[in-house]
């Protein structure tokens, strides 16, 4: 049975309620009282439930009062069913008291026939008057605690700063005892964001779900968030005219939220992070301009978080070909398929072009960190005056011989336009060496069997070229094939992409990646995304771009006077269009039982 949610009954059930505000005192929660924070949450909730959807993630800034309204919705939804065990989960013991007495307060004031009464309300549970609901107080600590929520049957739940909570596998608990098909189930998760976190991987989960919502609550919807026309602040932080950055993101808050920020919440901006906040990127934080902006980590971020936006913005626009390959036991039996985007593991922005100069990076499960298991493929086109992504794969699903096959087959594809070349560097690190060692048995083994697939497997594997590493500070020669990252190379690596991602030289088409390279922060000495935060695709992206300032870029500058720039190439006739899984196909079926061509 679909859920309805009748919002002007909410209205007139809030209507009765009264409530401490801190800016105005006791007041009665009528429309015309609430927050336009507080309107816009229970209304896009509201579209969000009536679509079928029961679970809603809610990003916020601070000092919005959605968590005031969500209390709101907590006693409605327990005063609307019967039958309900709820939750409300708070990250500590003096949050979860302040909030039971907004429930005392909430139930006390309203009037018939809306009003709740309490059987029981302690500091473990609640129990409604008619005894058919309750509501379990749960604390999830900041710490380790495995076992939130442990013999629990959920399905009503409110978790309030989420982002707080500090064991992912507790709250993975909890989430495990909420009901999946009572017809009356709903769970709020509201937070604001803190950094790169378990929340951010949950929203980003609802972004892209359809079976979730996710729900953007700036800063910017409360009307308290200005400095009237006239007022000592207004006259001293508005100047009649808007800096770059604040230009660029009143922009993004109109063309994404359909609101125009005005010069009094300018002001009021202006005024906070000078006198109040003093610090940029805690603002940010704190009082996000748009979900973008929210994750930003104060003090701590890698690259550039403007410059992230910016390449965001336009990945989201860059729309990839999806593929899966489907990996089997055998090399030849391999298969690429298309794909939707939530099944691929293979994305490709370009095809393979005739002349072109590739980098593949490859990190494997496990090289950089024993928390990052995606074995992850980035293949970067080159040019004298810069790179570009043009294909990635990555998944956990995989072993070490498998993507061995992986790398082959990528490089075999980018190898087949006249003229290519293709250079591999690998994160020899955790499985790599296997990796190495498999794609070293595929050319042993492809040699003597001297069929004509085998011959095909042979030139691919002998035509890609393979990194080899030296030290910068040495004139000797090189000491190995690939990379073996140690804290030292690390930081060379990611910083050379930095530098380059942040100066235009090398353009990231991945919004995954993009997105990874948001969470990698430095914390005295480490470079990477902390805790069990994933970097897979930036390390591989790293490894690409360390093979282009060693080895390829200073060929392709010296293939001709001035070099063989992107516009040089794009004007020699570099072809456009779809590519369709027959391009690796080739080599997977057609290209591999087709005669030999010795060389």
């Amino acid at each position: 049975m679909k859920q309805v949610f009748n919002i002007e009954k909410f209205y007139k059930f809030a209507a009765t309620v009264t409530i401490a505000t801190k800016e105005r005192g006791k007041i009665r929660m009528t429309k015309d009282n609430m927050l336009g924070s507080q309107i816009y949450f229970i209304e896009e909730a509201a579209k969000a439930i009536n679509n079928d959807i029961h679970e809603i993630y809610v990003l916020k800034g601070r000092q919005v009062a959605v968590t005031t309204a969500t209390l709101l919705l907590d006693m409605y939804w327990l005063g609307k069913h019967q039958g309900l065990t709820g939750t409300f989960v708070t990250h500590d013991e003096p949050t979860r008291d302040m909030f039971r007495v907004t429930f005392d307060q909430i139930s006390e004031s309203t009037k018939a026939p809306f009003k709740v009464g309490f059987k029981i309300h302690n500091r473990t549970q609640l129990v409604t008057e008619r005894g058919d609901n309750r509501l379990l107080y749960l604390v999830a600590g900041t710490r380790k605690n495995s076992k939130l929520g442990k013999g629990a049957a959920i399905t009503f739940a409110h978790l309030t700063e989420e982002s707080e909570y500090g064991d992912e596998e507790g709250l993975a608990s909890l989430k495990s005892t909420f009901a999946q098909e009572n017809p009356h189930r709903l769970y709020i998760h509201e937070s604001t964001a803190q950094g790169y976190n378990h929340f951010y991987e949950s929203w980003l989960v609802a972004k892209n779900s359809n079976t979730k919502a996710a729900i953007f609550v700036g800063w910017w919807r409360n009307h308290f968030y200005r400095k009237a026309k006239g007022s000592p602040e207004y006259v001293t932080y508005w100047d009649g005219r808007l800096t770059p950055e604040e230009r660029k993101w009143t922009r993004e808050i109109e063309q994404i939220y359909d609101f125009k920020i005005d010069d009094e919440q300018i002001a009021w901006w202006r005024w906070n992070l000078a006198e109040e906040t003093k610090d940029e990127l805690l603002m940010f934080q704190n009082y996000p301009p748009t979900e973008h902006y929210a994750f930003v980590k104060s003090g701590s971020q890698f690259f550039s978080g403007a410059r992230i936006n910016d390449e965001f913005k336009l990945a989201m626009q860059t729309k990839p070909a999806n593929y899966r390959f489907v990996l089997k036991d055998g090399f030849e039996d391999t298969e690429l398929i298309e794909s939707s985007e939530r099944m691929q593991n293979l994305k490709v922005w370009e095809l393979p072009q005739p002349g072109g100069y590739y980098a593949i990076g490859a990190d494997p499960a496990w090289g950089s960190s024993e928390w990052k298991d995606r074995f992850c493929c980035q293949v970067y086109r080159c040019w004298s005056d810069g790179m570009e992504q043009v294909a990635e794969f990555c998944t956990p699903d995989c072993s070490a011989y498998q993507f061995a096959w992986v790398i082959c087959y990528l490089g075999g594809a980018y190898l087949s336009q006249k003229g290519s070349n293709v250079m591999l560097n690998l994160e020899l690190n955790g499985p790599g060496m296997a990796v190495w060692q498999e794609i070293l048995n595929l050319k042993r083994m492809s040699a003597i069997a001297k069929t004509d697939a085998g011959m095909k497997i042979l030139k691919i594997v002998s035509n890609l070229q393979n990194y080899t590493y030296r030290r910068q500070d040495s004139f000797g020669n090189a000491s190995g094939f690939h990379t073996i990252s140690n804290t030292r190379e690390k930081e060379r690596m990611l910083t050379l992409f930095r530098d380059g991602f942040e100066r235009k030289i090398i353009k990231v088409n991945s919004k995954d990646c993009i997105d990874e390279m948001r969470r990698v922060e430095r914390d005295e000495g480490f470079i990477g995304a902390p805790d069990r935060q994933k970097d897979d695709r930036v390390i591989a992206s790293a490894l690409s771009v360390t093979t282009y300032t060693d080895f390829l870029m200073p060929r392709l500058m010296a293939a001709r006077v001035g070099g063989l720039t992107r516009a040089v190439s794009k004007n020699e006739g570099d072809s456009a269009g779809k590519w369709q899984p027959t391009v690796i196909q080739s080599f997977l079926r057609d290209h591999m039982n087709a005669p030999a061509q010795r060389h």
